[in-house]
């Protein structure tokens, strides 16, 4: 709510100025803005009425309290005001047809330097190639201990792997690895050196395009470190508090989460796992096993 009311007090201020300078002719465009935020507000209103701010909601608990201020959206135009919604910030999805009011932080990665150096890299040598990267300084919020070095992450779809290693390996100056296993990361896991790995993509990875480059959600990020091996030398001992932090101040889809767990065969497990930490309310894990 916060925002959208700078968003609305931004708008006001700005018909102000222009009629200070006498403009006689509004900007349809702005006004017709206006208006939208108006009315999310008005809508959003009506569920922080309704709704319980720190508990998940459905789709049709969204409808009920509309129909109950007198309002009867349809399903079409539900749809386009939950978009609104949820473009506004206001709310955010946590499992498939249920959302929240965003309370937390939005998981918004910096892209560096080198992280578009390597997308560049794999857009010009491979051009339709499917990939995702990440960064594991992305973490760094997230543990106790600050990383030595930093890791870069490249998954390719399968059958492209050897060739995307040959070409970062020869552009790069970084230590890269194909796959690796995990006692290949015990000998480097006190190096300060930066790493690149390449690995297989799973299909059906979580992602997102972030800055014209495709790269791995949170979700994905969370499953991937609890089922690949090779990071066990570096975050063994920080699992459990990345996951409390993840879980505690960001905003996380849980059947994205354990959809893609499912896809690496670990969803009841990993599941089991942040239940075990303690940081989820009784709502949200009653809404996951409904």
């Amino acid at each position: 709510m916060v925002r959208l009311k700078e968003l609305v007090q931004s708008f006001f201020d700005q018909l102000y100025v222009m009629t200070l300078y006498g403009l006689s002719k509004l900007d349809q465009g702005l006004v017709s803005v206006l208006s939208i935020a108006q009315r999310v507000s008005e809508k959003s209103h009506y569920l922080h009425l309704m709704v319980h701010e720190k508990e998940p909601f459905s789709k049709e608990m969204m409808m009920d309290s509309f129909v109950k201020n007198g309002d009867n959206p349809t399903n079409e135009n539900l749809d386009v005001r939950i978009n609104r919604f949820k473009s506004k910030g206001i709310i955010v999805s946590v499992g498939r047809g249920w959302y929240r009011f965003n309370d937390k932080k939005i998981f918004e990665p910096e892209i560096t330097p080198s992280l578009k150096k390597l997308s560049t890299k794999l857009k010009k040598g491979f051009p339709f190639l499917n990939y995702i990267l990440w960064s594991s300084n992305w973490l760094n919020e997230l543990t106790t201990l600050q990383l030595f070095r930093n890791v870069y992450v490249i998954e390719v779809e399968a059958g492209s792997e050897e060739a995307v290693f040959r070409t970062i390996k020869e552009d790069f100056p970084f230590r890269t690895f194909l796959n690796p296993k995990e006692n290949e990361w015990e000998y480097y896991k006190a190096d300060s050196e930066d790493n690149i790995i390449v690995k297989t993509m799973i299909s059906e990875s979580p992602n997102v395009m972030n800055h014209t480059i495709k790269t791995a959600k949170l979700e994905k990020i969370l499953v991937d470190l609890y089922c690949d091996k090779f990071w066990k030398p570096i975050f063994s001992s920080e699992l459990s508090n990345i996951y409390m932090e993840a879980c505690s101040d960001y905003t996380i889809n849980f059947s994205t989460l354990l959809s893609y767990a499912g896809r690496r065969g670990k969803r009841k497990e990993i599941w089991e796992y942040i239940k075990a930490l303690g940081t989820l309310d009784v709502s949200t894990i009653e809404m996951m096993e409904k």
